[in-house]
């Protein structure tokens, strides 16, 4: 059985496309009362093989999108940002529809020639609909661990070894099961070497979740490992940065300047657990780093925690704000922060315009970046959710053209997102919006390509609230129609 596929006319792909949505449509108006129990279980698992055998098109097209650049004519830089911006797929969705496309589609070579998959097995699995494009990837991800030391051969049977077992785990379990696969090719670590240590290195955090609770995930090469216990056995010591505890020394315990019998002391009455002690020593490290003002700036945006609170929320000490870097924090510990010239505050009044900007520097750039912030709280492309110290300022204008250096005429746009700004065919088009509801906000309008009308579009992705009070308009009246629709939702 073979992956490469014959080159087929496009009005036979329109026909094939066509006669497969008219027979999901029979399908879907299909009652499932009649079937008995044990035809209801194979209908449920019919479904999902056909299913996953129809990614292997989706994977197909972006394989082919990806080798031709196709993406690029449409106005996009990344084939992710092609997923995410047309499919609206999650950003991890999109990496990883990317990442299993990439290894189990046919390659085509300069010449013509075709060659198979990189990973067989893995596009096998896909193929005959066995494998879940989540499975898929798990299975990759453990491949991608095995290290480069170990024979070829050995990596073809450990992947056919955890495609045959992937057919009957979830990829939860395929992670596990790779796991000991890994531990058994390079049991004493012999085998892994400087580069697959610095291949698998990382650190995410999560996003907020409704406690405004993040979660920090790592993997630490060796050096940085060795580095971090060492801050942690100075700062996280029992006894030191007790946020609850006033009297509790800052920094580290093995300063010679940290009073130990204080220490000592605050040892004796601190109730945190370990991996509590271990969170405040890496804030308390962070906040000492800010302070000293020597991250300088970055893109423009002060290194330093910028957030924006109302007047009536910072009277109260209640409520959340939002910061620059798109987290969020109570107010009363924005305020502390403050307090310790480790935070820049944004007051504004009730219609969302700034009263009062707090600020240690007179540059204007900066200031101008803040307001940028204050007005698109991030890059202003539709439906992008990069924060604003992740931005360029663009100007609308373009400066080689004469553009100003105003705020009229800037928007923040992130590294992704600010090439795709331009006057050329398959580029975005940008203008300030000078009236209806979003006036004073950056619209980006698309290439005829992607919308042969080139509507202006308008982010709400850092404005939720403005896409819910659109939904609960429309709601509210059965009788809104096109004309009664926001011209800037896509």
């Amino acid at each position: 059985m073979s992956v490469i596929a014959w080159p087929v006319e496009p009005f036979a792909v329109s026909d094939m496309l066509r006669a497969l949505e008219e027979t999901v449509e029979e399908m879907q108006s299909t009652s499932m009362s009649a079937l008995a129990d044990a035809e209801l279980r194979e209908l449920m698992h019919s479904v999902e093989r056909v299913g996953r055998k129809l990614g292997v098109v989706s994977h197909n097209v972006v394989a082919e999108v990806a080798s031709r650049g196709s993406y690029s004519e449409w106005g996009y830089r990344r084939v992710t940002s092609m997923l995410t911006g047309e499919l609206h797929l999650s950003s991890a969705e999109a990496h990883r529809r990317v990442r299993v496309a990439a290894a189990t589609c046919p390659t085509t070579g300069i010449t013509g020639e075709v060659t198979e998959p990189r990973h067989f097995d893995v596009a096998m699995g896909i193929y005959d609909g066995t494998l879940s494009e989540q499975s898929a990837d798990a299975v990759l991800t453990v491949l991608d661990k095995i290290p480069s030391a170990v024979d070829d051969d050995v990596r073809v049977s450990a992947e056919a070894t955890m495609v045959e077992l992937a057919r009957d785990l979830s990829p939860r379990e395929v992670s596990g099961v790779g796991d000991r696969l890994l531990a058994h090719l390079d049991p004493d670590g012999s085998l892994t070497g400087d580069g697959d240590r610095a291949r698998q290195r990382g650190l995410s955090v999560s996003a907020q979740d409704a406690a405004l609770m993040s979660k920090l995930t790592a993997t630490l090469d060796p050096a940085t490992r060795a580095m971090f216990d060492v801050l942690l056995d100075a700062w996280a010591a029992p006894g030191m940065n007790n946020p609850d505890d006033p009297a509790s020394p800052a920094g580290s315990r093995t300063d010679p300047d940290t009073d130990r019998d204080l220490a000592d002391a605050a040892a004796g009455r601190d109730t945190r657990s370990a991996p509590q002690r271990r969170h405040d020593a890496l804030s308390a490290m962070l906040s000492r780093v800010i302070a000293t003002g020597t991250l300088g700036s970055h893109g423009g945006s002060p290194a330093q925690v910028v957030a924006t609170m109302t007047l009536d929320e910072l009277i109260a000490m209640s409520g959340v704000a939002d910061t620059m870097t798109a987290s969020q924090m109570p107010v009363e510990d924005l305020v502390d922060l403050a307090k310790e010239n480790n935070a820049l505050l944004g007051i504004l009044d009730p219609t969302g315009m700034p009263l009062y900007l707090g600020r240690t520097r007179r540059l204007a750039t900066v200031a101008q970046r803040i307001a940028e912030w204050l007005r698109s709280r991030g890059c202003t492309f539709p439906g992008c959710r990069v924060a604003q110290t992740r931005t360029q300022a663009h100007h609308l204008d373009e400066w080689r053209n004469g553009g100003p250096t105003d705020i009229t005429n800037l928007g923040a746009a992130c590294f992704d997102h600010h090439p795709m700004a331009g006057d050329e065919p398959h580029q975005w088009r940008t203008e300030l919006v000078t009236e209806g509801r979003y006036r004073g906000r950056v619209a980006w309008i698309p290439p005829a390509s992607i919308d042969p009308q080139r509507r202006p579009r308008i982010n709400h992705a850092h404005h939720p609230d403005e896409l819910l009070a659109q939904a609960w308009e429309r709601v509210c009246d059965d009788r809104a129609g096109p004309a009664r629709r926001d011209p800037w939702v896509t």
